[in-house]
């Protein structure tokens, strides 16, 4: 007595629990023993597209994804990795399109609205953008992300005060990221709070020690606050991760009611470069 062939729900199952352990090889070779049974099977072709657009193969994933929804348009998931897809090839209103089926099929889903938001700020629609945004947070309070862009948005548009608090709200939510921490201190920075400032970016340094944008404006805070002597010692790593950028912090340790002048370029260099 022989066994019996796996059915295509066996394979699938195969696949999904190969792509959730990890194994992709194994998930891309069970959709591809599905596809050989089944040609136009879509969620082969789904699993298969979120594949390739992990390995940035984007062709790829561009046609597994619309052999993915030729038979349902109105799949939810797949408009989103059909979304993600044209994002990533640069192609913002493509992309926006399918986020908009998206999120009209399935309105309280935040995922939708979050690239939604992103795909209109690409777009240079920021209102709409910033609106997006709102919605994806209010479904989801907790995605991180979602703050995140939403306060980037906001401070792009000059809504200072807003985006400080989605900021915040991102650092409380993931107090390990440093991104988070350092659009906290540009956005303090903005609004004159230089001590508030200093403290983001020494943050966002702590955590990330190769940081040099947030060393750099962790000087210009710091100086802003009058504590020259630690502005030169964040201005000198700054200088040791990025070397190219001795003619910026000069400007800066010069420029403003809290500069200095430099009479001596050498001496400045000197103390620059430790």
């Amino acid at each position: 007595m022989t066994n019996a062939p796996p059915v295509p729900e066996q394979i699938l199952a195969v696949a999904l629990h190969s792509y959730n352990a990890g194994r992709l090889a194994e998930a891309e070779q069970a959709c591809q023993h599905l596809l050989a049974l089944l040609p136009h099977h879509p969620a082969a072709h789904q699993l298969l597209a979120m594949l390739a657009l992990q390995r940035e193969q984007l062709a790829q994933a561009r046609q597994h994804i619309l052999h993915s929804l030729a038979p349902r348009p109105d799949h939810v998931p797949s408009l989103l990795i059909a979304g993600k897809v044209a994002a990533a090839e640069g192609d913002a209103a493509t992309a926006l399109a399918y986020f908009d089926s998206a999120a009209r099929h399935q309105p309280d889903m935040s995922q939708a609205h979050f690239h939604r938001g992103n795909s209109l700020s690409a777009l240079g629609r920021h209102q709409e953008a910033i609106q997006a945004l709102r919605q994806a947070v209010a479904l989801a309070p907790e995605a991180m992300e979602a703050v995140l862009n939403l306060g980037t948005a906001l401070r792009e548009q000059g809504e200072l005060s807003a985006a400080r608090a989605a900021f915040e709200k991102a650092v409380a939510l993931r107090p390990d990221v440093a991104e988070a921490w350092f659009n906290l201190g540009l956005a303090r920075q903005d609004l004159h709070d230089a001590h508030g400032a200093a403290e983001a970016f020494a943050q966002a340094l702590h955590l990330r020690p190769d940081y040099a944008d947030a060393a750099l404006n962790l000087g210009v805070a710091l100086q802003e606050a009058r504590r020259l002597d630690d502005a030169l010692q964040a201005y000198r790593t700054a200088l040791r991760l990025q070397p190219q950028w001795y003619g910026r912090i000069a400007h800066a340790l010069s420029a403003g009611s809290t500069g200095q002048i430099w009479l001596d370029t050498r001496q400045l260099e000197q103390t620059l470069r430790g």
